[in-house]
């Protein structure tokens, strides 16, 4: 008789239990299924409105039925919000659970393949302008050519700004910004229209610091 491992075949030895081959598959089978159903997106920028207060987070990931956040303004539990990423438009849903500065949303309704695929695309770290502004009514002063231009902000982001202003900036223009209660930034001219411009920051502003500074500002409003 042939030795059985030249068959190819393993049969198990006197005193050894064959484990089940679904036994054996079922971790594998739960981390597929876990990789279908949520699109992982590593700190991805988005933001929060509740209660009508807006503020800053960073996506964790994504799925067709609720969204991980990382937060910088503690949300409110079991309270309808939604959550805004690049130029989609709103996902609503409430806060589930609240774990430190995580929470997760459950969506009111399921996102079809087609919007979560798009979504993880806008999310990618080379969508410059997929970053989501947050609107602020603030002042700015502008530094350029020896002038000093007083501004107001219409909305921001870690990579730029949207102001209003009574001069006139040409787009490529380069600025030295000044917000309150934040440190000078050099930005040029993105673009102009009217008397609006949108403003590139040379350095990103670091969205933790741009998050605590929309918070202090929400807390200072009337």
């Amino acid at each position: 008789m042939l030795p059985q491992r030249k068959l190819g075949i393993n049969i198990p030895n006197e005193g050894e239990t064959m484990r089940s081959s679904t036994d054996e598959q079922d971790p594998w089978r739960l981390v597929e299924r876990r990789k279908e159903a949520r699109y992982t997106l590593i700190l991805r920028a988005g933001v929060l409105d509740q209660a009508g207060k807006t503020s800053f987070c960073l996506v964790k990931n994504i799925s067709t039925t609720g969204v991980q956040l990382k937060t910088y303004s503690k949300p409110l539990l079991e309270v309808t919000a939604s959550v805004r990423v690049a130029d989609e438009p709103p996902i609503a849903g409430h806060i589930a659970w609240i774990n430190g500065d995580n929470a997760g949303m459950s969506l009111d309704d399921e996102l079809d393949a087609a919007t979560l695929l798009r979504v993880q695309q806008k999310l990618r770290p080379n969508k410059r302008r997929a970053l989501p502004r947050v609107n602020v009514d603030g002042a700015a002063i502008l530094r350029t050519g020896g002038h000093i231009i007083r501004a107001t902000v219409r909305d921001i982001s870690s990579l730029g700004a949207r102001v209003r202003l009574e001069a006139q900036l040409s787009p490529g223009t380069r600025t030295i910004v000044e917000f309150s209660e934040l440190p000078s930034i050099r930005a040029y001219v993105r673009w102009s229209d009217g008397d609006e411009v949108g403003l590139a920051f040379e350095t990103p502003i670091p969205m933790l610091i741009i998050a605590h500074w929309l918070e202090g500002r929400s807390r200072l409003a009337p």
